[in-house]
């Protein structure tokens, strides 16, 4: 599926805790999720300095995003069961947080991968 520009713009001006919900539903209606990756993951900072993986609910989000020292990266497509199985608990023993939609004018939530995990189970078994 692709996201048209308005759609985009409308989506991106929500609140965080909006676009968090967005993205949960989108994570889970599509059963995958999105980051930018060149040799490697995108990754950005907290305001203490730990370390953030950017994560959008569809390509067209991350795109957004391919600029500055991301400008060489290109959208990666995750599997939802890739992320329960295996990256949160990489991220988790890394001590990686998730940067859940981020967008260059607003940010991300800095959601942690706690509350990650148990929104995108609780929000799978409304599928099952």
């Amino acid at each position: 599926m692709t996201v048209n520009a308005k759609q985009i713009e409308a989506v991106i001006k929500l609140p965080a805790p909006q676009r968090y919900s967005h993205f949960i539903k989108k994570v889970v209606g599509w059963r995958k999720m999105w980051g930018l990756y060149d040799d490697g993951w995108a990754m950005s900072e907290a305001d203490d300095g730990s370390p953030l993986l950017p994560l959008w609910p569809e390509r067209e989000y991350a795109e957004r995003c391919i600029a500055g020292e991301w400008s060489s990266y290109q959208p990666r497509e995750i599997e939802l069961d890739e992320a329960l199985d295996d990256m949160i608990p990489m991220l988790r023993e890394s001590g990686i947080q998730p940067a859940v939609f981020f967008t260059p004018e607003h940010g991300s939530l800095n959601a942690t991968l706690d509350d990650l995990e148990r929104d995108l189970r609780e929000e799978l078994t409304r599928y099952e």
